[in-house]
Parts: C-alpha cells; sequence; structure tokens
C-alpha cells in the first residue's frame, strides 16, 4: 500500500509537471505566474487536511509536495523576464529527472549507495538523474548554447548536486530555484563560466565558514549559500552588500554582547528558519523587482533590511547599557532581553541602525542621497522595530503556547520569536509606502 501510494504521488507530480510545461508553450507568462501562485496557495493550505493525504503525506516526514510548487513559482518569478525555454528546462529536469532518479535509484544489481547531506543516495540514481537532464538540454536549449558544452556540463552537475544534497524533498526547490539562478547569472554575464564558479566558491565558502564558526546549522548555511549566489550572482553588490552588513553587524554585536555579559547563550547557532525570518521578505522584494522592474520595489527591499538591522542592533545594543528596560506587557522595569522591552539605548541603537543601512543602499543603488527619502526609509526600519516589540510583548507568548510550536530540542524548528521577526519586518514597506505617499 505505501509504495502504491508513493507511485500516485509520483505520478501527480509528473502529471503537474507537464500540465505546467503545455500551459507555458500555450498561455502568457503573466496567467502562468497567477496559476502557479495559485496552486502554491492551494498546496499549503490543504496541507494537513486528511481528505489531502494522499496528495501531501510522505514518508520521512517529507516537505516535498509543499517545496514543489513553491520552487516551480520562484523559478518562474526569477526567470520571468528570460525567454521561457529557461523555465521550462528547469521545469522538466524537477519534474522528470527527479522522476528518473528515484526509479533508478531503486534498482539492485551493481548500484551502489552513498550517503549526502543526511538523506542516501545511489549510483544509478545521480546517473538517471544526469542523462535524463542531457536529453532535456537537448531538446530545448538554443544550438548556440548546446554547442557550449562546459554550458551544459556545469548547469547538469550543478543539478545533481542540488538533488543530491536535498533533505525531507527540500530538493523539489533547490533544483529548479538553482537552475534558475545558473541560467540568470549565465546570461546577466553573458556565460563567464569564470564567474559563475567565483560565484559558488564565494558563497559556499562563506556558508561553510559560518557553519564551522558556530554561527550557522547545517541547515542554515545552505540557506546562506543559496542567498549568496542569488544577491551576488544574480542581483550585485547593490542588492548584497546592505544584507551582508546587517548580518555581520549581527554577528558582531551578538558576539560582543555575550562577552560583555560575560555569557554564552545556549543555541548560538542560527538555523535555517532564523535566517529565513530575517531575509524571506527581502528575498520576495528583490524577487518581484526582476519581475517587474518597479524602482518602489527598492525601497520596498531598502525598508526591510533597514527594520531587521533596526531589530538586531536594539536587542544587542540595549541591553548591554542598559541592565534593565521598561516590559511593554507589564507596565513596569524588568531585566533587559525580555521580548517586548524597550530601553533609550536600545531605541537610539534602533534608530541608529535604521539609518545607517538606509543610507548605504540608497548611496549603492542611486549614488546620492535625497535626504527626505532616507528620514522616510529611516523612519520605517525604526518604527517596524517598534511593531516588533509590540508583537514581542502581546503576541509571542500566547504562540509559545500554540502545540505546532512545542518542539523542545529542535534545532529547525520555527519559533514564535520568528513568526514575530517575519511580521515586524513585513510592516516596514507598509510604514514606507504611508510615510511616502505622505511626504
Amino acid at each position: 500500500m505505501k509504495s502504491r501510494d508513493q507511485l500516485i504521488r509520483k505520478g501527480i507530480h509528473l502529471l503537474t509537471g507537464f500540465l505546467v510545461l503545455f500551459l507555458s508553450f500555450v498561455v502568457h507568462k503573466q496567467v502562468l505566474l497567477f496559476l502557479i501562485a495559485g496552486g502554491t496557495v492551494f498546496a499549503f493550505a490543504t496541507f494537513n487536511y486528511q481528505r489531502f493525504a494522499l496528495l501531501h503525506k510522505t514518508s520521512g516526514a517529507s516537505l516535498g509536495t509543499l517545496f514543489y510548487p513553491l520552487g516551480v513559482l520562484t523559478a518562474h518569478a526569477l526567470l520571468y523576464n528570460m525567454p521561457i525555454h529557461y523555465f521550462q528546462i528547469s521545469l522538466l529536469i524537477l519534474t522528470v529527472s527527479d522522476t528518473v532518479a528515484n526509479l533508478t535509484g531503486q534498482i539492485k544489481p551493481g548500484n551502489q549507495h552513498f550517503r549526502a547531506f543526511r538523506e542516501e543516495k545511489s549510483l544509478y540514481g545521480v546517473l538517471g538523474f544526469g542523462l535524463s537532464a542531457l536529453l532535456i538540454f537537448w531538446w530545448l536549449l538554443p544550438p548556440s548554447q548546446l554547442n557550449f558544452s562546459a554550458y551544459v556540463v556545469l548547469a547538469i552537475l550543478l543539478s545533481i548536486t542540488f538533488e543530491v544534497v536535498s533533505y525531507k524533498g527540500s530538493d523539489n526547490f533547490s533544483i529548479p530555484v538553482g537552475s534558475a539562478l545558473f541560467f540568470l547569472i549565465m546570461e546577466r554575464h553573458e556565460g563567464s563560466l569564470v564567474f559563475l564558479i567565483a560565484v559558488i566558491l564565494f558563497s559556499a565558502g562563506g556558508a561553510w565558514l559560518l557553519f564551522r564558526m558556530s554561527l550557522l546549522t547545517r541547515h542554515a548555511a545552505v540557506v546562506v549559500y543559496f542567498m549568496g549566489v542569488y544577491f551576488f550572482g544574480v542581483l550585485g553588490l547593490s542588492w548584497t552588500l546592505p544584507l551582508l552588513a546587517f548580518f555581520l553587524s549581527s554577528v558582531v554585536l551578538t558576539r560582543f554582547h555575550d562577552r560583555f555579559r560575560g555569557k554564552v547563550r545556549p543555541a548560538s547557532r542560527r538555523n535555517a528558519w532564523q535566517v529565513l525570518a530575517n531575509g524571506l521578505w527581502a528575498i520576495l522584494a528583490s524577487a518581484a523587482y526582476l519581475v517587474f522592474r518597479e524602482p518602489v520595489l527598492i525601497y520596498l527591499y531598502i525598508s526591510i533590511v533597514a527594520a531587521v538591522t533596526a531589530d538586531t542592533w536594539a536587542s544587542e545594543i540595549g541591553p548591554v547599557i542598559h541592565r534593565r528596560c521598561f516590559s511593554l506587557a507589564h507596565g513596569r522595569m524588568l531585566t533587559s532581553g525580555v521580548s517586548g522591552g524597550i530601553s533609550l539605548a536600545g531605541t537610539l541603537a534602533s534608530m541608529a541602525g535604521s539609518f545607517g543601512v538606509s543610507l548605504m543602499a540608497l548611496h549603492l543603488f542611486f549614488g546620492t542621497i535625497e535626504w527626505p527619502l532616507l528620514l522616510v526609509l529611516t523612519l520605517a526600519g525604526f518604527m517596524a522595530c517598534f511593531v516588533d516589540t509590540l508583537l514581542g510583548a502581546f503576541v509571542e507568548e500566547k504562540l509559545e503556547q500554540m502545540a505546532v510550536f512545542r518542539t523542545e530540542g529542535m534545532k529547525e524548528a520555527l519559533t514564535p520569536n520568528d513568526i514575530v521577526n517575519l511580521l515586524g519586518s513585513l510592516s516596514a514597506p507598509a510604514f514606507f509606502m504611508a510615510l511616502w505617499l505622505l511626504s
């Protein structure tokens, strides 16, 4: 029965992929984008419903049926302004090559198995994946690029890597998104393999170093690697440096905070959810810019990075200077560091963090500083930080009582604090738009 259910799910996997492939030939890109987005919402909305168990529930607590539509949607958004065959290749590698790898991996005679990351893979599975990917490139890639053998070989090797390092179905996201990033980088940098390899080595080296320094968990390092390839390789330094400044400053201030107060926090490694809680909206804002090319999306991106920087600076600097803070939830002074606490030093640090990142980003993007716009961005980041504080005071404790967040001992669990950070930083674009329209 278990193998029958898996076969049905693989069939749905294939049929869905072929349906999206068919639609990519007959409907406009914008229509296809909305259809995929609708399918993604449906997948997330039905994930916990028993009547859709056959569609979603897989062995090993896999989240593959959520990663699948999210991966297809992200790949389509990244490749929106590029020729459609790039998206079709990414889609088919996910749909066909991943299925071929699953089938050939089950062949017994002469097959060799190995463990990569956490899941076991097989030699035949890797060969089946690579050969099917080669046929997909041969079918859809223009002859001018197909004749560039290094281009095809590197694309296939990277796709195999995205499949091999997967965990709990994450290859349904990493394969199409990784392929899309490859195509984007090669297109934007005129097929420069040297630049692509430099981006991969730089991002991989940075993520590995942060993991070895006990700053990131294994999964967080993978997320940071993909973010590095995306921001540095696809978007460029103007988009990369503000987010990098936030992350590096948060690392330095956290270490300074711990050393100054003579303590080491037990969960010092940031997990994947914590990384995404601070970077998700920035990723989405930048991806929206790739699709729509609207300058206002740059401002929204800056406001988001300003907000997460403001929150981190306030959280790390405030308790160092003031041992006590005013708790909004309790209405009295408490020991610094509690959720929903505010202090003068933390407030000033928040404003400084928002101002510094906004100033840097405006100069990087536009080369000049418009002071009214800088003021609006700074205030948007600062006000979002205050929203985060309010949510920490009145919402976080209620979230902690929910069963879904009772995950003691799990290093990669989504926490109420992550939700608070996501909601707080999401308010920054709303504040920016309101202040910008009023100014």
